[in-house]
């Protein structure tokens, strides 16, 4: 009987601390508190002012905190001063350099640094060696072609050399400016030099990411030369000298990491490969490759190689034979990669689809994320007006997000129409499409018609009046996305007769709205206006997460932890916390995925990209970069920030300081390749998956 009461006891006791556990981690029914909050009084009480500051984008209230006792609040200040608007950089400029402190010098590098700041930096690095590394970064990013003569006069130096912010300015500045051959021979001698791997891709950086072709022939035996002297093995590397000599490298790199069963574990120099087979001629050891690319486990990998292929098999070949004989009868292939090897097919064999009709209707019906490839199929497989009625009866089946992939198709069909087949009642036919789309009211498939509206064979003046009523049945501001869209169009398609329109928007005096408007060409006043009303953090929850919380994204592919950073993003975490104990996130697809770049989902709204919450948080840059497994917030402009969030496949510098990153990811590496378009978060959790 002692016995029984102490298992009915040990039973209650178990199932209450996995109450306890459930509703400590849970991000939907329970309230996750950090066993370690942020207690540190000068954080807690000057961040809730900070933001005031912030919120008004001055300067002047935001000053002060340049200066903090408080190094976090200090740090905090120098990010915010990245997106504020400043009347002189100078006094700036002066307490950076006195500072010395990276985030100082971030916060600088993202203002205009005029030509006698420029040379008044370069002299100071001459005078004070310990503020190199911060003016580097500024000259990286603000710098012009004298700046990049100065640093590259001092690579001699190998201290200088091997500092990070030194070689990614010079890779920034080469992606802008022209170096002769004994600059180019100096910097890959320095990049090899280095025996740090990101200083190696920061010196070649403006090559990868640039016109390589503006590397002399010289310079890229020397490359190549130094890569097989260094050796390949090391992925990072690797893919930027494949980027930038894909013709030498290709099947050399396929053949090695195949050979030794890392092809498909590595997943970023994979797609790079598969990009470039596109650059290959088909010889036998090019065409190996890219059958060992097509066979890769990642769907990526096979959609990219495919794609690369376009022009390059024929129907005799192994290539096309393993394309139509062993990818397409595969029912378990993934439906992206299908849909990319049936269009890729029709190239050889126009009747090919007949085969496949069955299995094409069915893959857009269980992922409409899958229309656009879908479409790109039928429109090679039927003749124009076969394709018209299709993309019709889509327009007319009113769901927005396969309409929106029509009339994206229906663009594209007639700029791929000769214009001799452009006749009468094929313009009829489109112009009942867009506007039959239009008439959905739907802020994403007005924004995707505005390419068809340019078209001035299609739409002529008369048709204003008719297209100025569709844009006046959108709301403001919650579709101020439409008419910030229309702007540009109204200016170049319609500029006499949409005057009176612009003169009343302008007369609201959002300052948005205006700003799109003049950015459009428009002659209207901007206003200075109040600053944008933000979603301000719960500050005493945000301090129950404390400094570095785990959110969790239990995805279809596999969970994907990510430790964030609540004082340098605290509204954004402020905003994952409360949405996620919501459940607002849960079942919201990723609908934006580019390899080798991002995964991007969190559209809470729409789930399209289109949408989001009903408030904006401010950004909030970094000092430190997008790199892998970097987990950003997506924006269109400073200060626009709501619930969508990325998540890099790899080092992209170019993003560094214009978006708000606020954490990392430490688990969950793999699930990141796997994601395609349409993969849903299943729901999220603070902690790491159980």
């Amino acid at each position: 009987m002692r016995y029984t009461k102490f298992r009915t006891w040990a039973i209650f006791i178990i199932v209450l601390l996995g109450v306890v556990i459930v509703l400590n981690y849970s991000g939907g029914s329970g309230i996750y508190k950090s066993n370690t909050p942020v207690t540190d009084s000068l954080i807690t009480e000057s961040y809730p002012d900070l933001y005031r500051a912030i919120a008004k984008r001055d300067i002047n209230k935001l000053e002060p905190f340049l200066s903090h006792s408080s190094t976090p609040v200090r740090a905090q200040a120098w990010r915010a001063f990245a997106n504020t608007p400043v009347d002189s950089l100078s006094p700036f400029l002066a307490l950076a350099a006195s500072q010395n402190s990276e985030v100082a010098w971030f916060g600088i590098s993202r203002h205009q640094v005029n030509e006698s700041q420029l040379r008044a930096l370069e002299k100071r690095w001459e005078i004070n060696s310990a503020t190199r590394s911060g003016i580097a970064r500024v000259l990286g990013q603000q710098g012009d072609k004298e700046s990049l003569n100065f640093l590259l006069d001092k690579l001699d130096n190998q201290e200088i050399a091997n500092d990070y912010q030194v070689a990614l300015a010079v890779g920034r500045l080469i992606l802008e400016y022209d170096i002769d051959e004994k600059h180019q021979l100096e910097v890959l001698e320095k990049a090899f030099e280095v025996n740090e791997t990101a200083t190696t891709i920061a010196y070649l950086y403006g090559w990868y990411r640039g016109d390589r072709t503006r590397l002399t022939s010289s310079a890229a035996d020397t490359l190549y030369s130094y890569w097989q002297s260094f050796g390949s093995g090391n992925a990072d590397i690797d893919q930027f000298v494949n980027k930038i000599l894909p013709e030498r490298t290709t099947a050399q790199l396929t053949v090695s990491y195949n050979g030794k069963q890392e092809l498909n574990s590595d997943n970023q120099l994979a797609v790079e490969l598969a990009k470039s087979v596109s650059s290959l001629k088909m010889t036998d050891k090019n065409s190996l490759a890219a059958k060992i690319l097509l066979t890769n486990t990642s769907p990526h990998v096979q959609i990219q190689t495919i794609k690369s292929l376009k022009g390059k098999i024929s129907k005799g070949g192994d290539l096309y034979s393993h394309i139509s004989q062993s990818m397409l009868p595969d029912q378990t292939l993934a439906d992206i990669v299908w849909v990319q090897g049936l269009e890729a097919s029709l190239e050889i064999e126009p009747n090919i689809v007949s085969d496949y009709q069955e299995r094409l209707q069915k893959v857009a019906e269980n992922d409409p994320y899958l229309w656009p490839q879908v479409l790109a199929v039928y429109q090679k497989a039927e003749s124009p007006d076969a394709y018209l009625e299709r993309t019709q009866e889509l327009v007319n089946s009113q769901d927005t997000m396969a309409v929106m992939s029509a009339v994206q198709a229906a663009n594209r069909f007639w700029g791929n129409l000769p214009d001799e087949e452009q006749t009468d009642s094929r313009i009829k036919k489109m112009r009942d499409i867009t506007f039959q789309a239009l008439s959905l009211r739907d802020r994403a498939v007005a924004a995707v018609s505005q390419a068809l509206l340019r078209k001035e064979e299609l739409f002529k003046a008369e048709d204003f009046a008719r297209i100025n009523k569709i844009l006046r049945s959108f709301s403001l501001p919650d579709d101020i996305e439409v008419y910030q869209a229309f702007a540009s169009l109204y200016k170049e398609r319609f500029e006499q007769q949409a005057a009176s329109t612009i003169d009343s928007l302008a007369a609201l005096s959002d300052v948005s709205l205006n700003r799109s408007l003049a950015d459009a060409g428009w002659d209207v006043n901007v206003p200075e206006g109040e600053a944008a009303e933000f979603r301000m953090p719960n500050w005493q929850r945000l301090w129950e997460l404390g400094r570095e919380p785990v959110w969790t994204l239990k995805t279809e592919k596999g969970p994907i932890s990510i430790k964030l950073n609540t004082l340098s993003a605290p509204a954004t975490v402020a905003m994952i916390d409360s949405l996620s104990r919501t459940g607002a996130y849960n079942g919201v697809p990723f609908h934006r995925v580019i390899p080798n770049f991002v995964i991007q989902g969190g559209d809470i709204e729409r789930g399209d990209g289109f949408g989001g919450p009903d408030f904006v948080i401010p950004t909030e840059a970094s000092e430190h970069g997008f790199e892998r497994g970097t987990v950003g917030i997506a924006s269109g402009g400073t200060d626009t920030e709501g619930s969508q969030y990325f998540i890099m496949h790899q080092w992209k510098p170019h993003l560094n300081g214009r978006y708000t990153r606020f954490g990392k990811v430490i688990e969950g590496f793999r699930y990141i390749d796997r994601i395609t378009v349409g993969d849903k978060v299943n729901t999220t959790v603070w902690g790491k998956a159980i």
